[in-house]
């Protein structure tokens, strides 16, 4: 990777040195065969599922992705009130029609909790 010269004038050339996500000895996100598939296979046994894959995106990228590959237009999707706004967006994208819960509020911490599973049935 080449360092954008204005850039190194700003920050310096220290940010640039650290970013390594696709060196060949590091693995690839894409298509990971190295530590990252075998940290990914890490992740899935300790969650319990059968495949977990990381995001590099962030949060928006990862509930962008699930949104829009199980919902189609007309679907209902059933979600917290105080969901990510990037939950609207996907269903936005894909046409899907939300089905808002309130979730229960805690009042010993003073936040917003989560959504039960008998709110999701009587919904």
């Amino acid at each position: 990777m080449t360092a954008p010269s204005s850039l190194v004038d700003v920050i310096g050339i220290g940010p640039f040195l650290h970013d390594a996500t696709e060196l060949p000895e590091l693995d690839r996100y894409g298509y990971p065969t190295g530590p990252l598939l075998e940290a990914q296979k890490m992740a899935a046994d300790l969650f319990g599922a059968s495949q977990t894959w990381f995001i590099v995106c962030g949060t928006t990228c990862g509930i962008l992705a699930a949104i829009m590959s199980t919902c189609s237009p007309g679907d209902t999707l059933i979600l917290a009130r105080n969901s990510h706004v990037s939950a609207t967006s996907a269903m936005v994208l894909c046409g899907a029609l939300p089905k808002y819960i309130l979730p229960e509020y805690n009042l010993q911490w003073d936040t917003a909790g989560g959504v039960t599973p008998s709110q999701v049935i009587t919904c």
